[in-house]
Parts: structure tokens; C-alpha cells; sequence
């Protein structure tokens, strides 16, 4: 299961703003001020949509330490109000969603955009799950990116070295199929096809599964069976310092309820948080090239021609990329798993906007036996 880090809330702190209550005392005390604009009776919903993983785009090129030197601070706004009626920070916000058209809010973020004034408030992951079927390994290399954090799933109700039954081992490989077997595999897989950036990255962490099928009584002596033979299998293995082995975590995903289901959450949340790749930051020139990306996205569209994507830059509003800036946009969202984009010369000219695209095509050509 790859996890791809996706997007961050950018959101003004309106929010931590003095109460409601307050507000309205403020907004009676100014109603008779000349100096009020059109623009401040605008409703500012102060929240844009910015990639989490950036790296460091060059505005202009290869100078990407001048980009933001002075950290995000908060855009304020205050926005109008009746003084007549009182509303609850509940129902503004529903006022706000039923008067706000679209172009209104793309004005409001364009805005934002225009100051550089946010700060980011929540963190998205995008999910990616490898079935395992042998047939698409072959594929799995194209989704693998170190800027994922893995998880390497097993059986942990069988010893490492109990054969699995019903299942094929690797082309051209005679050794019994056992889950040692495939934790080597997935292993040495992803540290093959995940470039080495940051010592240690990408991080790959064990989850043992099917608790369920162990007696209630020896849980414990089948969790420490098992993945003190995980640490004996890779004791000494070149890529251990990318293994998390400190965290046993055993789970019953036949239940929601189950605690560990809630301490895999929070390693999971921990483990990206701590990845060197979290919160980089990108260029504002970015932002509105992504969200026109993922409007078209939402609308089903799939594939965009190169030609495409630099019109889309092109007619842009606020910001245009250069050449460079577009090829630079083009890879980092490709190795954030949010488009596909192979700059080769036989696939350059074609972007895939809607990454399960790709795997709905190798779906149809590559088949199990």
C-alpha cells in the first residue's frame, strides 16, 4: 500500500478571529465609518487547496531558497455583517456556501494566492493499494515513488516460514512461497525502484494482519513470534535503517472497532509527518495550474495533450509558468502519484491527469493465468 502525500487546508485565520458575538460589537461600531469598500463586503471563505509536497519549484529558476523567506502569516479578514441579525458561526458558514458562487471563490482564492498569506492547517494522504498478485509486478514500479511511505501487509495469524498454499511464487523462482519469502521481495522492490534522496526514505513499515484467526490467549506470544522474526529476517539487510521495526502493530481488519486500527492511524500520521518531504513548499504560481488540473479531473476528464496543460497555463489569470516552471510542475506532481507523466520522447507529449487511468489500461492487457 503506497501512500502518496497529496494536499494541505490553506486557510486564512479567520477562524481564531475574536467570537462572533464580539464581531457584530465591532461591525455596529463601524457601520457609520465612510472608508467601507465594496471588496470588504465580499464573503472571504479564505481557503485555498495547496500541495503539501512541493519541492522547492525555482521562481526564477534554481533559486528556490528566495522563494518564502518570511514564515506564512495569517491573511485577516473581516467581512461584513448585519448588525440586525446574529448569526451562529454554523449558519454563517451555510449563508456563506448558499451566496458564494463559484467565479466569487475562485476571485476569493485568487486573492490569497496574490498575498501569500496562509498557513497550513490539515494534511490529505492518497492511498495506493498493490493487490500482490504476481502478474502486475512488473507494474507496481511505475507507482512507486520516495516520497511514499509504505505498507507492507502479511498474515500474521502463519509463521514466516509456513508455506502459503494456493499461491504462486515469483517467475523463474522454485523456493516454497512463504511470507518471509514476500516480505524480502516487497522489501528489496520498493528500495529498487525508489531513488535515493533522503538517507532512510522511503519508510517501509510491517502490519501484521489477521488476528482474528489467533486465539485470544496467545495474541501476544504470536505478535512477538512474529516480528521478532521480521527483525532476525532483515538483521542484516542493507536497506534496515528503512524499516520500521519498533512498531509491532497486529491488527483484526475484520473489525473497525479494533484499538490497533487506531495506533496504525497514528503511526501512520506520525511516520508522515517525520518524512523530510512533508510541508516543502511550492511556489504560489503553481497553485492555479493545479486547481484548473483538478477541476478537469472532477468533470472526468482523464488524459491532457502537453499542448493542453500549456494552455492552461497560458490563459491563467494570475500566474504563468515558464517552460522550465511547467517540466518542473509536470515531475513533482508526478512523484507525488497525482498525474503520470513520463518526459521520454515517445511519451512526453501526453499527460494523465487521473492517475487510475493508467491502471485501468494495464488492466485490460495484463491478465492472471
Amino acid at each position: 500500500m503506497d501512500v502518496v502525500y497529496n494536499k494541505v487546508l490553506m486557510t486564512s485565520s479567520k477562524e481564531e478571529e475574536p467570537n462572533l458575538n464580539e464581531k457584530l460589537d465591532q461591525q455596529q461600531a463601524s457601520d457609520t465609518s465612510p472608508s467601507r469598500s465594496k471588496d470588504d463586503e465580499m464573503v472571504n471563505p479564505g481557503v485555498l487547496l495547496q500541495q503539501s509536497q512541493a519541492m522547492s519549484l525555482p521562481l526564477p529558476l534554481n533559486t528556490s531558497g528566495n522563494l518564502s523567506n518570511q514564515p506564512p502569516t495569517a491573511l485577516p479578514s473581516s467581512p461584513q455583517m448585519s448588525p440586525i441579525v446574529s448569526l451562529s458561526r454554523q449558519q454563517l458558514k451555510q449563508k456563506m456556501k448558499a451566496k458564494m458562487t463559484k467565479d466569487e471563490i475562485r476571485i476569493q482564492m485568487e486573492k490569497v494566492l496574490k498575498s501569500g498569506k496562509y498557513k497550513m492547517k490539515v494534511g490529505r494522504l492518497i492511498f495506493w493499494d498493490f493487490g500482490g498478485q504476481y502478474v502486475y509486478y512488473t507494474t507496481h514500479q511505475t507507482f512507486m515513488t520516495y516520497r511514499a511511505l509504505f505498507l507492507v501487509v502479511f498474515d500474521g495469524s502463519k509463521g514466516l516460514h509456513e508455506q502459503v498454499l494456493d499461491v504462486l511464487c515469483f517467475p523463474g523462482q522454485h523456493m516454497a512461497p512463504t511470507p518471509a519469502v514476500f516480505l524480502q521481495h516487497w522489501v528489496n522492490c520498493i528500495l529498487t525502484y525508489c531513488k535515493a534522496v533522503y538517507a532512510g526514505i522511503p519508510k517501509i513499515l510491517f502490519v501484521a494482519t489477521h488476528k482474528d484467526k489467533v486465539p485470544k490467549d496467545i495474541i501476544e506470544t504470536q505478535r512477538e513470534s512474529v516480528f521478532t522474526g521480521v527483525e532476525e529476517l532483515f538483521k542484516d539487510h542493507e536497506g534496515r535503517h528503512h524499516l520500521v521495526l519498533d512498531k509491532r502493530i497486529f491488527v483484526n481488519a475484520t473489525d473497525k472497532f479494533d484499538s490497533e486500527i487506531e495506533v496504525l492511524k497514528k503511526t501512520i500520521t506520525d511516520l508522515t509527518f517525520e518524512h523530510p518531504c512533508w510541508g516543502e513548499r511550492m511556489p504560489n504560481a503553481c497553485v492555479p495550474l493545479e486547481l484548473e488540473i483538478a477541476e478537469l479531473v472532477a468533470e472526468g476528464k482523464q488524459i491532457l495533450s502537453l499542448a493542453e496543460v500549456e494552455e492552461l497555463n497560458a490563459i491563467s489569470k494570475v500566474s504563468i509558468l515558464s517552460f522550465n516552471q511547467l517540466r518542473d510542475f509536470l515531475h513533482f506532481h508526478h512523484s507525488l502519484g497525482k498525474i503520470v507523466y513520463f518526459d521520454t520522447p515517445q511519451l512526453r507529449d501526453y499527460v494523465i491527469i487521473s492517475p487510475l487511468l493508467l491502471v485501468e489500461v494495464m488492466r485490460s492487457f495484463v491478465t492472471g493465468i
